[in-house]
């Protein structure tokens, strides 16, 4: 017998092992009230567990359970493909932890914002909405850039393998979503001599810090992490540690004398200890902002960033020759398919290996 309690009428719950547990009908009206215990009384009889117990303990509750209930059996068969429909937003921490074993912590944190972009913090994502047009259409929803939406993909992708890892689904069904295009490459670049006059408009450490970006083609946030044990002054090969990913750790050559001299003297001076990082203190937004500083003073574009030295080394050096893959190693691309796609254009043409050959014969 149901009894108020509140604005509501509340009444006994029979469960599995016989126990009993107090819940709100969700009505206030008599007839009704008897009308759900009734229902109640069926499913015990029936027993419809895991309804009883979803209307008990969530997640739905007595008047959802009347709502279908009142629908006939087609209506209990949808809430019961309801029930089984897996909450994928309760195994976020764990693939997170699972992510982490395959990349680097700066690379997954960024993927798991990306991720609570397709499922909120807080908010259900039932597994029956793990889509290719789910996905589809909440990646057409972004307002970022081509690139910038192949990144979330590729987050929302590594979050499918986990699933499908842990037998939750039988397939990623991102692999099957077409991924947007990327932007336009970027060809901001200096040419040699300009390189050097930003070079040496800046003050120690950042000259030597930009040496090693702009003659080695080193990405800024590994250059930060040199150390005095990872560099051979005498075969000029300097062992850097990335994190985009595996290939980004690398030994990298240093090709040209004038970064070769500008290095060595802040080295040799600087007296470190193996263990000691050669730029200790800096950050990338200050080198970016000594950087605009001697853009200015030398009348140079000013929107040359720091990622720009790597667009500079990559075309001077396969314009001179050099071998590809070495210039594709020391950019820490996996192979020269990058290089080809962005720079190929800068190769040595006929016409300047002719010109070498004449400058060659005696």
């Amino acid at each position: 017998m149901s009894w108020r309690h509140g604005k509501s009428l509340w009444a006994w719950v029979r469960l599995r092992d016989g126990t009993r547990v107090r819940r709100a009908l969700e009505t206030s009206d008599r007839g009704t009230a008897r009308e759900i215990e009734k229902m109640l009384e069926t499913l015990h009889a029936r027993r419809e567990w895991q309804l009883i117990e979803a209307a008990a303990f969530g997640p739905s509750n007595i008047g959802e359970l009347y709502d279908y209930w009142r629908r006939g059996d087609e209506g209990l068969d949808e809430l019961r493909a309801k029930l089984g429909d897996v909450d994928l937003s309760q195994y976020v921490e764990a693939w997170t932890q699972w992510a982490k074993r395959r990349a680097n912590e700066r690379t997954v944190e960024g993927y798991r914002k990306q991720l609570r972009i397709l499922i909120p913090e807080g908010a259900r994502f039932p597994r029956s909405t793990f889509t290719r047009r789910h996905i589809s259409e909440a990646l057409a929803r972004l307002t970022c850039s081509g690139s910038t939406a192949r990144r979330y993909l590729a987050a929302w992708s590594s979050f499918g393998s986990y699933l499908v890892e842990q037998e939750l689904l039988d397939a990623n069904p991102i692999r099957s979503v077409k991924a947007p295009r990327n932007n336009p490459p970027r060809e901001m670049w200096l040419r040699p001599a300009d390189v050097i006059r930003l070079v040496d408009a800046q003050p120690e450490p950042f000259r030597s810090l930009a040496a090693l970006r702009e003659g080695a083609g080193v990405e800024i946030s590994a250059a930060l992490r040199v150390r005095r044990r990872d560099v051979d002054l005498r075969r000029w090969v300097i062992q850097v540690s990335g994190t985009k990913n595996a290939w980004r750790t690398r030994p990298v050559l240093v090709f040209d004398d004038w970064a070769r001299r500008r290095l060595k003297a802040y080295v040799t001076a600087g007296r470190f200890t193996p263990d000691a990082l050669l730029f200790q203190g800096l950050s990338e937004r200050r080198a970016w902002a000594v950087q605009k500083e001697a853009l200015g003073a030398l009348k140079l574009d000013s929107t040359y960033t720091l990622h720009d030295a790597r667009h500079s080394f990559a075309i001077q050096k396969l314009s001179e020759g050099y071998d590809p893959q070495v210039i594709a190693n020391n950019l820490g691309h996996k192979d020269t398919s990058m290089l080809w796609r962005v720079y190929g254009k800068y190769r040595q043409t006929a016409q300047d290996l002719a010109r070498i050959r004449i400058r060659a014969v005696p």
